[in-house]
């Protein structure tokens, strides 16, 4: 397998796992610090406000990063495994039958 599929892989499972996480905000067995910890991650990924300015070079990008990356960890050991197994298998049907912009339109 070349690194260009080896990429590709790597981002289809990074896509399914952030569906997942969006199928664990508003699964009724995900316990509210999670969801709050997953809230809080993506409402710090949109806002203009950083804790180091982007223009900085590389710091300015890496403390996004980092928040994001630790957010993530940190809701997903909070989530129990049964609902991120049951969100995750919701997003890998999704992913076949489509993709999350369709998947959107159905609801």
């Amino acid at each position: 397998m070349g690194w260009v599929a080896r990429v590709k892989e790597k981002a289809r499972a990074l896509k399914i796992e952030l569906h997942a996480m969006w199928f664990a905000i508003k699964h009724p067995g995900t316990p509210w610090l999670a969801k709050a910890v997953l809230i809080g991650v993506l409402l710090y990924a949109a806002s203009p406000i950083d804790l180091i300015p982007d223009f900085i070079p590389l710091f300015g990008m890496l403390d996004d990063i980092l928040v994001i990356v630790a957010g993530l960890w940190l809701a997903r050991r909070m989530i129990p495994p049964e609902v991120m197994a049951e969100c995750r298998e919701k997003a890998r049907t999704i992913d076949r039958e489509g993709g999350l912009i369709r998947s959107l339109f159905r609801e």
